[in-house]
């Protein structure tokens, strides 16, 4: 009875996806710039409804592979690890890109605000965060 329901990443969307990331993550030691920057590893793949539950099926940009076709991303390119995730979910102007609940969040809650702003106009902080949280 804990599990989500089949196919649905657990409670990745309303009421509450900032709670939702900070129960997660806090768990593992984390304070909110290294949940914004992980959130940032989102620039690279895609996400596959019958999976995840999540996206549509393939896009303009998925359609060709490589690899399996199909998904949706994140950002245009994305197997290119950059800061493209942060400004592509600010600008909100690609209906063939996703965006989660959990990734507008961290334009939306002002202490994920904070960082999702720098790492969208400064790659080089989003980089230096990244590798830190990660590691």
């Amino acid at each position: 009875e804990q599990c989500p329901e089949e196919g649905r990443l657990p409670d990745a969307g309303p009421p509450s996806p900032a709670a939702h990331l900070r129960d997660v993550f806090y768990r593992m030691g984390l304070n909110d710039k290294e949940i914004v920057a992980l959130s940032g590893a989102h620039t690279l793949g895609r996400s596959r409804p019958e999976r995840s539950g999540w996206g549509k099926p393939e896009t303009k940009y998925t359609k060709d592979g490589p690899g399996a076709p199909g998904g949706q991303s994140w950002t245009v390119q994305w197997l290119k690890f950059d800061n493209s995730y942060f400004k592509d979910i600010k600008e909100r102007r690609d209906n063939d890109l996703l965006v989660l609940p959990t990734d507008a969040v961290l334009f939306e809650d002002p202490s994920f605000k904070e960082y999702a702003e720098k790492y969208a106009v400064d790659q080089d902080p989003f980089f230096k965060d990244y590798a830190e949280a990660h590691a």
